[in-house]
């Protein structure tokens, strides 16, 4: 052993170290000072690979796109916990037709620029960079939402965008990259299956897993070590997804929403017990996603090779984040309806526009399938720094119209939603009577004006229109329990 020597396993535990230690600082950050915790990531993995040469990149070629995709899926795993049906319902249309439209628009407008600017009369790469940049990633905006403390609906609204758009990023770029490899005898059947499964085999799935895994939870949640099995399920169903051609990230999505929706399949399942998913579940899988995330971006840093772009060029750079946020805003004021998504969401719905862990995972992958579009990461780079900039400027100015809510009103909007959900679920059984529904209701009246869907009437005591007097009646008594 020689003093002072970092070299080898030694440089490469004290690199992890440094990377969860500023892991851990850039949240920080990320939640005082509303400055996304990738930047700082990205900065270090830019100081340790190219400025100081400590590892070489090619090395982490391997690595890199396992940590992403299986951060990706932890992250959106914990996405659909969150998701209630009843909060999703009113806003799933306006939701998906944002997602979608955000997505399709944004890839054509970066394939438009790169086609004409950057990479002239190479059109393939061109289309990857639109396909894989065109997305926002559910990574950046996500736990972003959580720390924002975003109201339920526009939290829902912005997750459910994140979730399609990823899905529709890796289906497009998969599908590219499949179209111009090699070409095979059954190449168009491949192709056909690339566009047709990964949606209905996705949900399909994600549902299946779901309703399977909660039976296992009813006996076996409070086992040591069940968190854990409940993370070694979710990768095995991602992976049996995209073995059968679907798409394994949506699956992801939905099975988490199954969990986080149990109530509804209780019923379903006439079961009677009480079941809540268990917080060492939750706590385990973010801070592994966040361990996987951390590492992730790190890598992404270190993988770039920094290039002196022209002045147009860097100019061009420049604007790309900006005429997304512009697009992103005139389509949410487009396609979305007024009374389901209010116009109040529109600051922080174009502002929450960063690329990121999703992008850069495809540009990985397209990289090893063709060398050639190693030339795309360093303005990949650039637009996924860009895009974080430009969302933490809009999000610091916008910040007073933001819909927030506590954690408090929080908790509330979510049992107000499960009990919605099963009233819904048991008018059939027990008349709509839900002895606890008045507690959360009196709670949630306040969350439609912070942005929130409003909740459907119905005769179980769960409506805003309450007469107050059981409240007024329920605080008198309260002095006399006491003594």
């Amino acid at each position: 052993m020689t003093f002072l020597d970092l070299s080898g396993p030694t440089l490469i535990v004290a690199l992890l170290g440094a990377t969860l230690l500023v892991g851990f600082g850039a949240d920080w950050l990320a939640v005082r000072f509303r400055v996304p915790d990738a930047l700082w990531l990205i900065a270090l993995g830019l100081l340790a690979g190219p400025t100081l040469g400590l590892i070489s990149p090619s090395s982490l070629l391997l690595v890199a796109p396992i940590l992403g995709t299986t951060a990706l899926l932890l992250i959106l795993f914990d996405a659909g916990i969150d998701l209630r049906i009843s909060l999703i319902r009113p806003l799933a249309g306006s939701a998906l037709l944002f997602a979608i439209a955000s997505y399709a628009i944004g890839a054509v407008a970066l394939f438009g620029i790169s086609d004409l600017l950057l990479f002239p009369g190479r059109p393939t790469l061109s289309l990857i960079l639109a396909t894989s940049l065109g997305c926002v990633s559910g990574a950046v905006i996500i736990p972003l939402s959580h720390r924002l403390g975003l109201t339920r609906g526009l939290g829902s609204f912005l997750q459910l965008d994140g979730a399609v758009e990823d899905a529709l990023a890796i289906i497009a770029v998969t599908t590219i990259l499949l179209w111009v490899t090699p070409s095979s005898p059954d190449l168009a059947l491949r192709l056909t299956l690339s566009l047709v499964l990964p949606l209905p085999v996705g949900i399909l799935t994600g549902i299946a897993a779901g309703l399977g895994w909660l039976l296992f939870l009813y006996e076996w949640q409070t086992r040591r070590f069940a968190a854990l099995a409940t993370l070694g399920f979710v990768f095995l169903v991602y992976a049996a997804t995209e073995a059968l051609g679907g798409s394994g990230i949506l699956a992801a999505i939905v099975f988490g929403g199954v969990l986080g929706n149990e109530p509804i399949v209780r019923r379903l399942l006439r079961r009677t017990r009480p079941f809540k998913i268990s917080k060492d579940l939750r706590r385990i899988e973010q801070e592994m996603g966040f361990v996987l995330r951390a590492f992730f971006l790190f890598l992404i840093g270190m993988l770039v090779v920094p290039l002196l772009p022209s002045l147009t060029e860097g100019l061009i750079l420049i604007a790309v984040p900006i005429v997304l946020y512009a697009l992103r805003r005139a389509i949410f004021l487009g396609v979305s309806h007024p009374k389901k998504a209010p116009r109040g969401w529109v600051n922080p719905a174009s502002s929450l526009l960063g690329r990121g862990l999703t992008s850069a995972v495809l540009l990985i992958l397209a990289f090893q399938t063709l060398p050639r579009t190693s030339v795309l990461l360093f303005p990949a780079l650039m637009v996924i720094i860009g895009t974080n900039v430009v969302m933490t400027v809009g999000l610091v100015m916008g910040m007073p119209s933001v819909p927030r809510e506590t954690d408090a009103e929080r908790s509330w909007a979510l049992a107000r939603a499960d009990l919605l959900s099963l009233e819904e679920e048991g008018d059939s059984t027990n008349g709509g009577d839900t002895p606890s529904a008045s507690s959360p209701a009196s709670a949630g009246e306040r969350l439609p004006s912070g942005g929130a869907p409003p909740a459907k009437e119905s005769p179980a005591p769960i409506s805003g229109d309450q007469d107050p007097k059981p409240e007024r009646s329920s605080q008198k008594d309260r002095p006399k329990r006491q003594r």
